[in-house]
């Protein structure tokens, strides 16, 4: 078996470039083979320069321009703004003809006169200069694009044209802090803070931005106690301030949900907020006491990248073991009771706030009898209690229907196993007799919260 193998020939005939009647060639005076506008930095000037040689041998006029062949863009596909480099041709540079463009003008898409030679097209050379503008670049990396360079002959229509690279580095100067106010990766949240007192925040503060900006907040760790159990989620509490350039979102006091907010966004070179950390008064208190541990993380999204920063979050939930009797501005008084007048009632309602688990009682306890300033009594039997509790509570009481007040020390509730919180009402109703004696009468009452 036999393998053949053809080799074809391929000739290319043409006039050489040095054979043309005007020509380009592109020298950057740093060296290199592009054009490299590198370590930009605020408040510098950082200048580049080409030198434009034309070669023409026609005797026939000229023009040289520039223009950039597309936007500068960088590895994220960010635009350069058009701002942002800025160009002009030397003075005395060139032999002859006349040099355009000699004050600063920012670079573009469009065509840009450079030069134009003397009637007789002669050859010559001048020097084209770049800067950077740094205010006007809005994000930051590795920028590139091509600049084209375009001799044409006035006169017979020839030209040539040279494509030289171009890049420009910016780097990234932004600088962003998080942390908290009393300790610098820690927010302690006690639940006897409020907005009237000192309470803990994580200040967000950030400056040398490029463009946009964005900063989330998001649970990397919801808080648990030593048993494992979560905080309630509408426990947390959140709100924002302080924002100079108003981009924060301060949107009020907001529960803290499992998604990512959004807490800021904007396009500020500079700014700081806080985020301020409470704990709901109300609903806490169905909360269990310890110390619930998490983690908050915060997510800086801009042109210079993704940043995310932690936070460990401590709550505080102390013991809650509390009994609240609101009584009536007038007091549990019964007035003007006759003999044969019809029976009235007064209530008071009272309060149980426990998360402690733990069963309990409510104790009243009469220390005497209704009696005068002289000692006389009112007959007891003829005063009588009962206890009504809100709707889905959960305990019992034996006073469910109206029974004689004793002279004792009386639960007149009983939780649950579980010592859940409640509130229920009781209801005092006196009714006059035959033979009752006319006065005023007192007793004190006195109530208990005990553990069972």
């Amino acid at each position: 078996m036999y393998k053949v193998i053809y080799i074809l020939f391929i000739l290319l005939s043409g006039v050489p470039s040095s054979m043309a009647a005007v020509s380009l060639s592109i020298t950057p005076l740093d060296g290199t083979n592009s054009l490299r506008l590198e370590n930009v930095a605020t408040g510098l000037t950082n200048k580049k320069e080409v030198r434009v040689r034309i070669t023409s041998t026609s005797g026939n006029r000229y023009q040289v321009f520039q223009r950039l062949l597309e936007p500068m863009v960088n590895e994220k596909g960010d635009a350069l703004d058009s701002q942002a480099i800025q160009t002009a041709a030397y003075n005395n540079t060139n032999s002859g003809g006349t040099l355009y463009m000699q004050n600063a003008e920012r670079m573009g898409l469009s065509e840009q006169h450079l030069y134009t030679s003397g009637q007789g097209g002669e050859s010559d050379s001048f020097i084209v200069g770049y800067s950077v503008s740094p205010d006007q670049i809005q994000a930051s990396g590795r920028f590139t694009g091509r600049l084209a360079f375009i001799v044409r002959s006035v006169g017979d229509g020839a030209q040539d044209q040279m494509i030289l690279n171009v890049t420009l580095e910016s780097p990234s100067n932004q600088e962003v802090k998080i942390v908290g106010s009393r300790a610098p990766s820690r927010v302690s949240i006690r639940d006897t803070d409020n907005r009237n007192n000192i309470v803990d925040f994580v200040k967000v503060s950030f400056s040398g931005n490029k463009g946009d900006i964005r900063i989330y907040q998001e649970v990397d760790s919801w808080p648990r106690n030593t048993n494992g159990d979560e905080l309630n989620p509408d426990v947390l509490q959140y709100y924002v301030s302080g924002s100079s350039s108003g981009n924060a979102h301060e949107q009020g006091l907001a529960a803290v949900g499992l998604n990512r907010m959004l807490v800021y966004a904007g396009n500020a070179k500079d700014d700081a907020f806080s985020v301020y950390w409470l704990l709901d008064p109300e609903k806490v208190q169905a909360q269990d006491s310890g110390t619930y541990k998490g983690v908050m993380k915060y997510v800086v999204e801009s042109s210079s990248g993704k940043e995310a920063f932690s936070i460990d979050l401590e709550s505080f939930i102390q013991p809650v073991f509390k009994l609240t009797v609101n009584i009536p501005p007038e007091g549990v008084t019964f007035d003007r009771v006759l003999p044969d007048s019809p029976p009235q009632e007064r209530e008071i309602d009272v309060a149980v706030h426990s998360n402690l688990h733990k069963p309990y009682q409510v104790v009243q306890g009469l220390l005497a009898g209704l009696t005068n300033e002289k000692g006389e009594q009112i007959d007891t039997k003829y005063v009588t209690i009962k206890v009504e509790l809100s709707e889905g509570q959960k305990g019992q009481s034996k006073f469910v229907d109206f029974s004689p007040l004793e002279t004792s020390e009386n639960p007149v509730f009983i939780s649950d196993g579980q010592g859940s919180p409640v509130s229920f009402k009781i209801i005092y109703k006196f009714k006059g007799y035959p033979g009752m004696i006319p006065g005023k009468f007192l007793a004190p009452v006195r109530f208990t919260l005990q553990e069972n």
